[in-house]
């Protein structure tokens, strides 16, 4: 019964990214949205909402000795995008014949997954008190591999001095900023108080920027659903989808399954980045396909295909290796 309630909820959760997605579709369809608009969304959230959300998010939930008593949680998801990005870049060879802007993107969706929509309601079943919190420091580490690794990947990265110009993105930059913040505030909590209006006008400013953070999803979903509805049946029948579906939702989440079994660390932790693990391609990949001249048709005909096909294999890998089990 309750494996059946479990997975209830992956299903309504799938469901409600489909009816996200058919949001950008039906905008396409009536021309509410052109050819050009995906890309121009994508800066839109790319190099002003994503990186304000961030910012705002980490400052807000996160304190120096929160990180380091729960620091397995952001290395676990941080290790989620490592392991994805090595395995594409071991199976390159599954590209070859293919124009290099698909082959950014397979590594991409190799790359990253849906780290944060589709795990929490699930993470929030299984651990009421303490799963939001468990989740935005897995957040953290996520967020660290998509503006390292996933752009790495998407960008072609070659370890020259335009590559480590793509990776200095404002994402990053606030990531870095926030941790900073993070720090300075504990250290000198102690010796110095804020008088209450400053106080007050820094809880305001953190208050708006998250209002404004919290386009990001929506505005996410509206580009990957907006290409969706461009796509044919060639894009979905497309020879890579079938190692892809097995590298995201199989291959990718066994080894990060092996690796966290050789990494001490709470056995609640390790079912946490279990979860997180499993889920299927993110829904961001249009948005980097967009902005850094990927294939975007690919990544949003991959992203249909492995949600679809998560819905089986997710509970599968929750009765192995997840709280159910």
């Amino acid at each position: 019964m309750e494996f059946l309630q479990d997975y209830s909820l992956i299903l309504i959760r799938l469901v409600a990214i489909c009816l996200m997605l058919a949001a950008g579709t039906i905008a396409r369809k009536l021309d509410f949205l052109d050819d050009h608009s995906p890309k121009r969304l994508s800066f839109l959230v790319t190099y002003i909402i994503y990186p304000v959300a961030i910012f705002t998010s980490l400052v807000q939930k996160y304190t120096l000795t929160t990180l380091l008593a729960q620091w397995p949680i952001p290395l676990g998801a941080f290790l989620i995008i490592v392991v994805g990005f090595v395995v594409g870049k071991a199976v390159s060879r599954l590209t070859r014949g293919e124009s290099d802007r698909l082959s950014r993107t397979f590594q991409l969706q190799c790359t990253l997954n849906n780290y944060v929509f589709l795990p929490l309601p699930l993470v929030l079943i299984y651990w009421p008190e303490t799963g939001m919190g468990w989740m935005a420091l897995s957040s953290l580490g996520s967020e660290i591999g998509v503006w390292t690794f996933g752009i790495a990947a998407i960008a072609g990265f070659k370890c020259d001095a335009s590559s480590l110009k793509k990776l200095a993105s404002p994402t990053l930059f606030a990531i870095l900023l926030a941790l900073i913040i993070i720090a300075l505030k504990q250290l000198f909590s102690a010796r110095y108080q804020l008088t209450p209006w400053s106080a007050n006008a820094i809880d305001s400013l953190l208050a708006v920027g998250t209002i404004f953070g919290n386009g990001t999803v929506p505005l996410a979903m509206i580009i990957a659903g907006s290409k969706i509805g461009t796509l044919t049946t060639s894009h979905l029948r497309h020879r890579l989808h079938a190692p892809l579906i097995l590298i995201r939702l199989i291959l990718v989440p066994a080894l990060v399954c092996a690796i966290i079994r050789l990494i001490p660390m709470p056995t609640e932790i390790r079912q946490l980045i279990t979860i997180v693990a499993v889920m299927p391609c993110s829904v961001a990949s249009v948005a980097f396909s967009e902005l850094y001249d990927g294939d975007s048709d690919f990544a949003a005909a991959s992203i249909l295909t492995t949600t679809i096909v998560s819905a089986f294999t997710i509970p599968i890998w929750l009765a192995l290796f997840g709280p159910a089990a």
